[in-house]
């Protein structure tokens, strides 16, 4: 029996086929409440391209065309339930728009070899027990239109109406496939596994998402005050995986792992107010090869209790970057006002064998807390340390944990980069320490013994003062560099076995003063390697190169470059060329002496040498003094 909703479709551009089993049929008018009923998606209205329909005991199949659009009252599927949609391919995709007012409760189990659209604004929950497996999966209480759909455009916008999504099951893609989770309020407390795939989780009323066939796809997230949390298991394997939101709980496991190398995860949590990793929770982007990059993003970002980063890799270490990159500069990675990074956090971005550990920033404009443990060694056959960055116009790092060493290479670099410096003794009680404290004009200590303790080449740069309080002995042969907009203070002894630059007046960190200067304040500073010392009285020494004697490609056409380019078969000599030769070798002609003239100015050339150094300096208006002979050339 035909559904006559389905005749609603213009016959002149698609046909439609729909065959409704007794079973669905009873269904649909309404039967669904009795004991043991089938409750399959009913009352379907195909609104664009070629569908099917069929009913065999508890499994629904579509056959669908590419592109399909479907309107339905409801869609859900009990548990022991399935409904398969049948496509052309893995790229092929079917749009199900549900009208009806009830929530979508998934708890038996969808099926597809393409990809599945769910549009509920009522709601979409993926039950515990529930399993999906398809090429790709998105599912959101944000609308989108038919157009945009057929146009490829993943552009979703909050309607009067729209609720949450959660997954408590398992959501499964083959290699490839594509997650997306879309809803003001987002959360999994299940597992996702989509290898080599995309996984997003888009807390928000406007989402916006780039085509993922593209590897720098981006999501563009409108969300005011909405949640993205993470209970459950992520899993991406040399694919990537994105969180966003206003507010994002990682309180489980995302892990973009890759076990071939060259096949890097990324994995991107950005909030417009707060990202926290929470206590127990693995955010990892590990590799076969290098390691991958995670990226933890919002105005505040914390790392609570134990949680943990790894981006370490077999031949290299990956990116951390923890509330921003490398000085707060990179314009494409937000940068948070207050980062957090708990004394039990860990972050890891190790070579493992070989190759050079990676880079860990951790990064707040206004305060940077970092009390954890941060690693980022160089292999253990071969290899450099990494780089490691802890800055913030607020910096404190007390009892922190830095390693950027290497067995079989050279040591790595730990930057800190607050506004103040102050070397001290002290030392906070942790207990004591909130996270997100604002302390705007406070100065940062640092404890002298975490500098003596330090196994990568310390960098400490302040954009106003650094002041050596107490004493520091590393003997780990790395080396120090302190750079200061302003001044460099030493009131006590500093020792490193590697190098000392001390840099008053520096821009590395802002501007120069014009007047920093370097002072010992009953201080030394003692280097086993090279001391160098810079500031405004002295400045460093920077040689200028020589000339480019390639003027001709700086001015063709100048007399010089005529002057200096020879010429050739097929351009004869140029005239302001061959004025110039003849005056160059009568000159030259004239002032060349015989052997005899050459050896008596010789010989008062020497004499000359010993004359009074104030003689030599005079200016000699007699014009009788030989000086040695010079050609002329053309300047």
């Amino acid at each position: 029996m035909k559904n006559p909703m389905n005749m609603a479709l213009n016959k002149s551009a698609w046909s439609v086929r729909c065959a409704f089993l007794p079973s669905l049929l009873a269904t649909m008018v309404g039967i669904a409440g009795m004991h043991g009923a089938v409750a399959a998606p009913s009352n379907p209205t195909v609104v664009n391209g070629q569908v099917t329909f069929s009913q065999q005991g508890n499994v629904f199949t579509i056959t669908n065309s590419p592109n399909a659009i479907i309107n339905w009252s409801s869609f859900s599927i009990n548990a022991g339930e399935m409904v398969r949609f049948i496509q052309q391919n893995s790229s092929s995709a079917v749009l199900n728009r549900i009208t009806g007012q009830d929530p979508s409760r998934i708890m038996g189990t969808l099926q597809s070899n393409g990809r599945v659209f769910l549009i509920n604004p009522n709601g979409i929950m993926f039950g515990a027990g529930s399993q999906v497996n398809v090429a790709g999966l998105v599912a959101s209480t944000l609308a989108i239109s038919n157009s945009d759909f057929l146009a490829g455009k993943n552009k979703f916008t909050a309607g009067e109406v729209a609720g949450a999504v959660s997954n408590m099951g398992a959501i499964t893609t083959p290699s490839g496939g594509q997650v997306y989770l879309i809803a003001p309020d987002v959360s999994n407390s299940g597992i996702i596994a989509s290898p080599k795939g995309d996984v997003v989780l888009a807390a928000g009323r406007s989402v916006q998402l780039a085509d993922s066939t593209n590897p720098d796809m981006h999501v563009v997230v409108s969300a005011p005050s909405d949640q993205a949390l993470n209970l459950g298991e992520v899993i991406a394997q040399g694919g990537k995986i994105g969180i966003y939101g206003a507010l994002i709980n990682q309180r489980g496991k995302l892990n973009a792992n890759s076990a071939v190398v060259g096949e890097n995860g990324k994995i991107i949590l950005k909030a417009s107010r707060t990202t926290l990793l929470e206590a127990g929770s693995v955010t990892s982007a590990t590799g076969a090869g290098k390691g991958g990059e995670v990226q933890v993003l919002g105005k505040q970002v914390g790392l609570m209790g134990d949680a943990q980063v790894d981006v370490s890799g077999q031949t290299g270490g990956g990116t951390a970057l923890i509330g921003g990159d490398y000085q707060g500069k990179n314009a494409t990675v937000m940068n948070a006002e207050q980062t957090f990074v708990g004394k039990d956090a860990v972050i890891k971005a190790d070579a493992i064998l070989s190759g050079d550990g990676g880079k860990v920033i951790v990064w707040g404009t206004q305060t940077a807390q970092a009390y954890g443990s941060i690693f980022a060694r160089g292999g253990a056959a071969s290899g450099n340390g990494g780089f490691i960055e802890t800055s913030g116009h607020y910096l404190d790092v007390a009892g922190i944990r830095v390693n950027a060493g290497a067995p079989k290479g050279k040591s790595g670099q730990w930057l800190l980069d607050p506004e103040n410096i102050i070397v001290n003794d002290g030392l906070a009680t942790l207990s004591d320490v909130a996270a997100f404290s604002n302390r705007p004009g406070e100065t940062t200590e640092i404890n002298a013994q975490l500098l003596s303790n330090a196994t990568a080449d310390v960098i400490l740069q302040a954009t106003n003062d650094i002041t050596f309080y107490y004493g520091v002995n590393n003997t780990h042969g790395v080396d120090l560099t302190a750079q200061a907009g302003n001044d460099i203070i030493v009131s006590s002894i500093v020792n490193f076995s590697g190098n000392i630059t001390l840099a008053a007046n520096h821009n590395g960190a802002g501007t120069a003063t014009g007047s920093g200067r370097v002072r010992f304040d009953d201080g030394q500073a003692n280097a086993g390697g090279t001391r160098t010392i810079t500031d405004s009285l002295n400045p460093p020494v920077n040689p200028s190169p020589p000339p480019s004697a390639d003027i001709c490609t700086i001015a063709p056409n100048s007399a010089l470059c005529q002057v200096l380019s020879p010429p050739t078969a097929s351009e004869p000599v140029k005239p302001v060329q061959q004025a110039s030769n003849e005056v160059i070798r009568t000159v030259n002609a004239s002032v060349v002496p015989d052997p005899a003239a050459r050896k008596s100015d010789e010989d008062k050339s020497k004499a000359d040498n010993k004359a009074d150094t104030k003689e030599i300096a005079s200016n000699d208006k007699s014009g009788v003094k030989n000086d040695p002979v010079k050609k002329m050339y053309c300047n």
